[in-house]
């Protein structure tokens, strides 16, 4: 039987609300039709958010009850400790988990040290849930077959059977981008039809000097050196591009300033885009857009830029192939560092990576106006459902 379409009253915990945890929190509440109470906190300590931030929340909702059909937690947070330290009838409803990232495989930064505490953390927290929501297939797999080796790490008094405990209560469900969709009967900008041989405009699209954009956080996970030697090597190699470096850059000035001052004039723009019309307008212009991440378990930035036009270069051992893979035969992944640069010179060159296909218009089931009704429905299924009794 469907569950039952009524408008619930939510509450949304976020205990690092920044970044695309906040993109995330407010393009969900902007677009679904249900009421949501939000329960924030500054986007820093996450350390300290996931060890203490349920105790602070559970006083919150403690001290100012209000009408709450389903909990709605995040992944940087303990949805044990806040599920245990509820008060009745609160602590009886539904609790959806949604994990944008995992802390047993996020890589560990220069500075860090392992830390079992965490990785753990998000374990207890699926086992307290009523739904557990991945944003990609992918990462929901990884995380599942990662469980063995990560509790095989405890010395004695192992819980046992966790994946087959978990496995029935895994959805998932892609992070929204705030931008509207090309439609079934529109063109995307530069896009060609379904991805086959004689399909679309050749690359590149109109002969002008090819703009390759950085969107992403300029932090270790993100590999933003990486980037900065592959465009290096392509100064090297004499060729003509420009390039636009954006993204969150706090205290990791440094990493890009040998490139912007190496670019030149052909850096067009350098920095955090706090304007939205700034960032869209970078992402219309741009024609390549480049990802180096060590980690990535959904990308939003590839997926808003994807959905502008660019042309996407991508390292295959992210998710990016579960994705895309299947929806173009263009040259979009690379294995190596020299891989980032072969790829990124053929294309800079117009030599042989295919048309620009259609792949924009496929990620309209990314932007909020098409994927916020099926949050709606599985919220409606949870608290349909029922929490603990």
């Amino acid at each position: 039987m469907a569950a039952e379409r009524r408008v619930l009253d939510i509450v949304f915990v976020e205990s690092h609300d920044g970044g695309s945890h906040r993109e995330f929190r407010a393009g969900l509440i902007r677009h679904s039709a249900h009421r949501f109470r939000s329960l924030t906190l500054p986007p820093r300590f996450w350390k300290w958010r996931m060890r203490g931030a349920a105790a602070w929340f559970a006083d919150r909702l403690a001290a100012e009850p209000e009408p709450c059909d389903l909990l709605f937690v995040t992944s940087l947070l303990n949805a044990a400790d806040l599920r245990g330290l509820l008060r009745p009838p609160l602590d009886r409803r539904p609790l959806v988990l949604y994990m944008h990232e995992n802390q047993l495989t996020y890589p560990l930064s220069p500075q860090e040290e392992f830390d079992f505490h965490f990785g753990f953390t998000n374990i207890i927290s699926c086992l307290a849930a009523d739904l557990v929501v991945f944003n990609s297939e992918f990462h929901r797999d990884l995380f599942l077959d990662s469980l063995p080796d990560y509790l095989g790490r405890m010395p004695e008094a192992v819980p046992r059977g966790i994946r087959p405990r978990l496995e029935p209560r895994c959805r998932v469900l892609p992070v929204g981008i705030p931008r509207r969709p090309h439609g079934a009967d529109g063109r995307a900008v530069w896009s060609g039809g379904p991805c086959h041989d004689d399909a679309g405009p050749r690359w590149p699209r109109d002969g002008r000097r090819p703009l390759i954009l950085w969107n992403h956080r300029w932090e270790f996970d993100k590999r933003p050196e990486v980037f900065a030697a592959a465009v290096l090597q392509l100064l090297d190699l004499d060729l003509d591009f420009a390039v636009v470096l954006l993204g969150d850059c706090r205290h990791r000035e440094a990493v890009f300033q040998p490139l912007v001052d190496r670019l030149g004039d052909r850096c067009l723009d350098v920095g955090f885009a706090t304007d939205r019309d700034r960032y869209d307008g970078w992402l219309a212009r741009a024609d390549i857009v480049v990802s180096c991440a060590e980690q990535e378990y959904f990308g939003i930035a590839v997926a808003e830029a994807v959905h502008a036009g660019c042309y996407p270069v991508l390292p295959r051992r992210q998710v990016y192939p579960s994705l895309y893979g299947s929806r173009c035969r263009g040259r979009h992944f690379y294995e190596t560092e020299d891989g980032l640069v072969a790829l990124l010179a053929d294309l800079i060159r117009g030599e042989g990576c295919g048309h620009v296909c259609s792949l924009a218009r496929d990620l309209d089931e990314f932007c909020w106006d098409r994927l916020a009704p099926r949050y709606d429905v599985l919220l409606g299924e949870a608290a349909a459902a029922g929490g603990r009794t």
